[in-house]
Formats: structure tokens, C-alpha cells, sequence
């Protein structure tokens, strides 16, 4: 499974990627896009990772 922290670092390139001098406007448009979905894909993974933790947690210390 892809995690937020691949997510972010393909945000990063996607982005760099659409800075670069000889992009043109359509496919700059196009990868700011993709990096900004990567980088919302990103945090609602985090999210899921801290549900995970916290239901775990409650979990425990039900069974204590």
C-alpha cells in the first residue's frame, strides 16, 4: 500500500517537475494537479494512520 510519506515525496517531484522552464503551460497545469491530489491523498493517509493507532489503543485498554 502507498504511504503519506511516498505520497508527499511524489508530491514534491510532480510539483519540481512542473516548474522546470521548458514545461509547457498545459502539462505544468496538469502536474501542479497531480502533486496537489498526492499531497490531499497524503494527509487523509496520516489521518487513517492515526485512526488506526487510536482504535488500537482504545482496543488495549478495553481488554485490561
Amino acid at each position: 500500500m502507498i504511504t503519506a510519506a511516498k505520497c508527499k515525496d511524489l508530491a514534491t517531484q510532480y510539483k519540481a517537475l512542473s516548474s522546470a522552464p521548458d514545461t509547457p503551460d498545459n502539462r505544468a497545469f496538469l502536474l501542479r494537479n497531480i502533486a496537489k491530489s498526492l499531497a490531499g491523498l497524503a494527509g487523509q493517509l496520516e489521518r487513517l494512520d492515526t485512526l488506526i493507532r487510536d482504535e488500537e489503543s482504545r482496543r488495549r485498554a478495553l481488554a485490561r
